[in-house]
C-alpha cells in the first residue's frame, strides 16, 4: 500500500515504519508533493489537521476509491468539519497520543495559579523578597477539581490530580461512573456543581453544543476563588466573559493554552487580564514518547485497513 505522509510530526519515524512493514512511503515536503502525490494515487493518507483545507478535501475526493483512509496526527479534527470531507472517506485521529503531556501541562498551570508563582517571579524580577503572596497562595488538598470531559485527557489529568488529594468530578454526557472520579454528573447538570467546584478543567472537543459553553452564566455560578482552565478548544469558553470575570474577580484565575483564534492577536484584551496564564498551544509537546504513540496508531490502522477491519479513533467530520 502507498501512504502519503505530510506532517512535521514523526515524520521520519512513521516513515521508517510504513517501509520496514513493506508499504510504500510518500513523504510531502510541502502542500504541492502532497497534491503530487494524490494525484499519483495513495491508500492513505497521515497528516496533521492544520493541513486540512478545501483544495486538501477536494483532492481527496478526486483520490478516491483507491484513498481509504486519512489518518490524522493530531486530537482534533476542526479544520475537517469545517471544510467537510468527501463522503465514505474514513478519518481517524490520533486517539490519546498527547494526554498525558497535555495532563502535564494542564496541571502545571493549575499549580502556578494556585501557589502564585506568576506573582513571584514578578517580585523575583524586581529582586522582591516579598511573602505578601503567603496570604493568596491556595492548595490542592480536600479541593474539588471538575474534569469538564472526561475523555483521555480527563483521564490522564485525573491520574495526575489523585495523589494531591484533590475530589474529581467527571462531568460527561452519560454520567458514567469512572475509578478516576469520586462523582459523575451529565453535562446537563453542570450548573449543580460549579458552586462547589474549586477549580473547572475543560478537556472536551468542540462541537455546536460545547462551543462558548464556560460563559458568563458558568463562570459567574463558581466560587471566587475558583480557577478554569482550559486545553480543549478556544472557543469552548467565552474569552470577553473570561476577561470580565477576571477583571472582576469573580474568579481567581485561569490557564489557557489555546485560544479563538489562533493566534491570539497581540492586540488582544486577554493579554492584559490579571490571574491569567496563557500558552500557545503547546500543551501536546515536549514528550519523545508522543512520536512513538504516533507511529504506533499509524501503523495500528494501516494493518486494519489492510485486513479490512475496523480502524482505531474513528471520528466523523461533516461530509462536505
Amino acid at each position: 500500500m502507498r501512504i502519503a505522509i505530510w506532517t512535521p510530526n514523526a515524520r521520519d519515524l512513521i516513515a521508517d515504519r510504513v517501509a520496514a512493514a513493506g508499504h510504500e512511503p510518500a513523504v510531502a515536503q510541502n502542500g504541492e508533493d502532497f497534491a503530487r502525490m494524490l494525484a499519483e494515487g495513495v491508500d492513505m493518507v497521515a497528516m496533521i489537521s492544520q493541513f486540512w483545507s478545501p483544495k486538501v478535501r477536494d483532492l481527496a475526493a478526486a483520490a478516491m476509491p483507491r484513498l481509504k483512509l486519512v489518518q490524522l496526527l493530531t486530537a482534533g479534527f476542526d479544520p475537517l468539519d469545517a471544510y467537510g470531507v468527501p463522503a465514505g472517506l474514513m478519518v481517524a485521529n490520533a486517539g490519546g497520543s498527547y494526554s498525558p503531556t497535555v495532563a502535564e501541562h494542564a496541571v502545571a498551570m493549575m499549580l502556578a495559579l494556585l501557589r502564585r508563582l506568576p506573582q513571584a517571579g514578578i517580585a523575583q524580577a524586581h529582586q522582591n523578597w516579598d511573602r505578601g503572596i503567603l496570604r493568596e497562595m491556595g492548595s490542592l488538598e480536600g479541593r474539588t477539581v471538575t474534569m469538564l470531559g472526561f475523555g483521555s485527557i480527563g483521564e490522564e489529568t485525573a491520574k495526575r490530580l489523585k495523589p494531591f488529594g484533590a475530589r474529581i468530578i467527571a462531568v460527561t454526557r452519560s454520567a458514567r461512573p469512572h475509578d478516576l472520579a469520586d462523582e459523575a454528573v451529565r453535562i446537563d447538570d453542570l450548573a449543580t456543581v460549579l458552586p462547589r467546584s474549586d477549580v473547572l478543567y475543560a478537556c472536551l472537543p468542540l462541537g455546536d453544543a460545547t462551543r462558548g459553553l464556560i460563559g458568563r452564566q458558568v463562570l459567574a455560578a463558581l466560587p471566587r476563588h475558583a480557577l478554569v482552565i482550559n486545553v480543549a478548544r478556544g472557543p469552548v469558553i467565552d474569552q470577553t466573559a473570561l476577561l470580565e470575570a477576571l477583571l472582576s474577580g469573580s474568579i481567581a484565575g485561569a490557564g489557557i493554552d489555546v485560544a479563538d483564534p489562533e493566534p491570539l492577536p497581540a492586540d488582544a484584551p486577554l493579554w492584559r487580564a490579571p490571574n491569567l496564564i496563557i500558552t500557545p498551544h503547546v500543551a501536546g509537546g515536549g514528550s519523545g514518547a508522543i512520536d512513538q504513540r504516533l507511529a504506533a496508531v499509524t501503523m495500528t490502522n494501516l494493518a486494519r485497513l489492510q485486513a479490512g477491519e475496523a480502524i482505531l479513533h474513528p471520528v466523523q467530520p461533516r461530509v462536505g
